[in-house]
C-alpha cells in the first residue's frame, strides 16, 4: 500500500479539484441537477476513499498534520476532557489575515495560470511552485499576546494550524502553561506538508527579535503535542543542554532507503559519541526503583514535530531545508492551474541517495511514498550532515529530557506519576519530559487518556 497510495496518488486528485468551486458550489433549479448531484456524490466518494488509502499507506512514524477538522469540530471531543479545557480568549494578527491575502483568480486573470507561476511571498522564494501560492500572497501569523508583549518574551511556541478549533489539546495546553504562542496558517487551506515549514518560516520572521534578544522557540505540531512545563523550567533546561538547537527523536529511519538508513545510522552514531546527545540530570524524577534499572534509548533519528532552539538558529534550520530542495519532474509535469493544484514539486533528495537513485526513486512504478515533500525527510538529512560535521550545538534529545515522541512506547505502561508535580515521566530513562508529541495515529488517540490520568499535567 505504502507504494500504490503514497502522497503521490493523493496529488493527482487534488490536481483535478478546484477548492474554491467545492466550498462554494450551490445547486440550482434546472433539469441537469439530479445528474449533477449523482456525479458530485461520486467525486466525493471516490475522494474518500482514495483519502482513506492514503492515510492508511502512511507510515506510522510520520510526524505531519493530518487532514484539517472543519470549523467548530472541537466540540467532538467531548467527555470529561472537553469539560476542563480553557483557552486563551483573543489572538492577534500579525498584518493580513487569510481572507485579506486569499487569491481570487477571476479578477487578476489567473484562472489558467501555471502553478509554477504563482509569486511567492517575498523571503519564501524557494518555496515558489508550493500550491499554497495558487490560493495565497502571504502566509497570515496570529499571537495570542499584542506584539509589544510578545516582544518581551523569552519563550515562544511556534505551530502551524489551519483551524484552532482542530488544536483544542495543543491550544489547552499553552494555555495551561501560560506560554506565549505564534501560531501561522489559520483560515487558509491545508494543501501538503510543505505549508506547516512555510507557517513556522513565517513566524520565525515575524517574532520580535535582535542582536540582544533570541528568543527560545519551540516548534511543535499543533495536531498531536501538548506541554507539561511552563516558560521558565523549559528555559532552564535548555540552557543546561549547551545547544543552539535540541531535537527529538523517534526509533525509524525515513525515508527507509537502504543507503539512507545505513550509512546514515553510522553518521549518526558517530555525531552521538562526539557529543551531539542530550546529557543532563534535569528531568529526573526520583523514584523507588533502582537507578540502574533506566535503560539508554535506541532513538536515534529525528522528529520534526518536536524542536526546540533559538530562533535565529532555526531560521537558519529551514533555509538548510531549503538548500535540500531538488525539482521532482514528475511532479512538475503534473503541475495544476488557477485553482486547481498538484503536487509541489520540490522535496528534500535523502541523504546518500545519488542523483541516480533520485530519478530512478522519482520514475519507480509503484512510486515511492517519500518522493513528496516531507520535512521529516529534511530534518534526517540535516542531522546526518551536522554529525558529520560533529556539530555539538546541534543535539539529539534520546531521553525526554527536554522533548520526547511518544510513539514507540505503550502510552498506558511506559509511564508513571511523579509524586512530587503529578506529571507523567518515561520509566525507561526517569525523565519527565517538557514537550510531548504523540506522533503516530496510535498514541494519538492516547491524548485523551493521558490527560484523564495526569489532570494536572497537560491542560
Amino acid at each position: 500500500l505504502e507504494g500504490q497510495f503514497g502522497p503521490e496518488g493523493a496529488s493527482l486528485l487534488r490536481s483535478r479539484l478546484e477548492p474554491q468551486e467545492a466550498r462554494t458550489m450551490t445547486v440550482t433549479k434546472q433539469a441537469s441537477a439530479p445528474v449533477y448531484l449523482f456525479l458530485v456524490g461520486a467525486i466525493l466518494f471516490f475522494s474518500a476513499c482514495v483519502a482513506g488509502l492514503v492515510v492508511g499507506a502512511r507510515p506510522e512514524f510520520w510526524t505531519v498534520e493530518r487532514d484539517v477538522v472543519p470549523n467548530r469540530m472541537g466540540a467532538a471531543l467531548g467527555g470529561n476532557v472537553d469539560d476542563v479545557l480553557a483557552l486563551d480568549d483573543k489572538w492577534f494578527p500579525q498584518g493580513k489575515t487569510a481572507d485579506e491575502v486569499k487569491i481570487d483568480h477571476a479578477s487578476i486573470g489567473a484562472e489558467n495560470r501555471k502553478q509554477e507561476d504563482f509569486e511567492p511571498q517575498s523571503g519564501f522564494e524557494r518555496w515558489r511552485g508550493a500550491p499554497y501560492w495558487q490560493h495565497y500572497t502571504e502566509m497570515p501569523v496570529e499571537y495570542n499576546l499584542p506584539r509589544a508583549r510578545m516582544q518581551a518574551k523569552d519563550v515562544v511556541v511556534a505551530t502551524h494550524t489551519t483551524d484552532m478549533d482542530a488544536s483544542k489539546l495543543f491550544m489547552a495546553s499553552i494555555h495551561k502553561h501560560g506560554l506565549a504562542a505564534s501560531v501561522s496558517g489559520v483560515g487558509t487551506w491545508w494543501h501538503s506538508h510543505e505549508d506547516k515549514e512555510i507557517g513556522l518560516k513565517a513566524s520565525l520572521l515575524r517574532l520580535p527579535a535582535d542582536e540582544r534578544h533570541d528568543p527560545l522557540v519551540i516548534l511543535a505540531d499543533s495536531d498531536d503535542s501538548m506541554f507539561t512545563c511552563d516558560a521558565e523550567e523549559m528555559m532552564s533546561r535548555f540552557e543546561d543542554l549547551d545547544a543552539d538547537i535540541v531535537v527529538g527523536t523517534e526509533t525509524r529511519c525515513w525515508p527507509p532507503e537502504a543507503s539512507h538508513c545505513g550509512d546514515g545510522y553510522k553518521h549518526l552514531e558517530e555525531g552521538v559519541r562526539a557529543g551531539m546527545e542530550v546529557r543532563s540530570e534535569l528531568g529526573r524524577v526520583e523514584t523507588s526503583g533502582d537507578a540502574d534499572e533506566t535503560k539508554a534509548t535506541t532513538r536515534i533519528w529525528g522528529d520534526a514535530g518536536a524542536i526546540v532552539g533559538r530562533r535565529s538558529a532555526l531560521v537558519k534550520l529551514l533555509r538548510e531545508f531549503e538548500s535540500f530542495l531538488e525539482i521532482n519532474p514528475k511532479f512538475k509535469a503534473d503541475q495544476g492551474t488557477g485553482a486547481r493544484w498538484g503536487a509541489f514539486y520540490k522535496s528534500c533528495k535523502p541523504f546518500g541517495v545519488d542523483t541516480k537513485a533520485w530519478r530512478e526513486a522519482v520514475s519507480a512504478r509503484p512510486p515511492r511514498a517519500w518522493i513528496g515533500y516531507d520535512d521529516q525527510m529534511c530534518l534526517n538529512r540535516y542531522l546526518i550532515e551536522r554529525s558529520k560535521a560533529k556539530d555539538v550545538r546541534v543535539k539529539l534529545d534520546r531521553d525526554g529530557t527536554l522533548v520526547h515522541a511518544v510513539g514507540g512506547t505503550d502510552a498506558r505502561r511506559s509511564y508513571a506519576t511523579d509524586q512530587k508535580t503529578g506529571r507523567p515521566f518515561w520509566k525507561a530513562t526517569n525523565k519527565s519530559p517538557c514537550v510531548w508529541h504523540f506522533n503516530t495515529p496510535q498514541v494519538k488517540d492516547e491524548m485523551r487518556p493521558m490527560i484523564e490520568a495526569y489532570p494536572d499535567a497537560f491542560v
